[in-house]
């Protein structure tokens, strides 16, 4: 498997927030990000709202069920997340973890 379609750090957390944050991988580097990110928001019928690229983080707003999320891919350490702005996408994250985790299952 090649790390465009990698779920190797899939978990759930609590950010500091008190939103829910669902990893992704700490395998697709800075380049990888755009590509990956297009097959995790078409995965999840999302669609981009917004891009924001900064030196070490890249933030890209999307729309997942008329809920707002943040793909996130930190430089260091390196992780893609998919992080909650919501109580609503608090309640889909678990959802996405398991859909997501049947294609990554179907792919290996």
């Amino acid at each position: 498997m090649d790390n465009s379609t990698r779920l190797d750090a899939i978990s759930i957390e609590t950010m500091h927030s008190g939103r829910l944050c669902l990893n992704l991988t700490t395998c697709v580097d800075w380049d990888g990000f755009p590509a990956y990110a297009e097959i995790v928001i078409g995965l999840l019928n999302g669609k981009i709202e917004k891009k924001s690229d900064s030196v070490d983080v890249r933030v890209w707003e999307i729309l997942i069920d008329n809920e707002k999320f943040f793909l996130v891919h930190e430089d260091f350490p390196i992780m893609i997340s998919l992080e909650s702005t919501s109580l609503q996408g608090d309640q889909l994250v678990t959802q996405f973890k398991n859909k997501l985790n049947q294609y990554w299952r179907k792919k290996t």
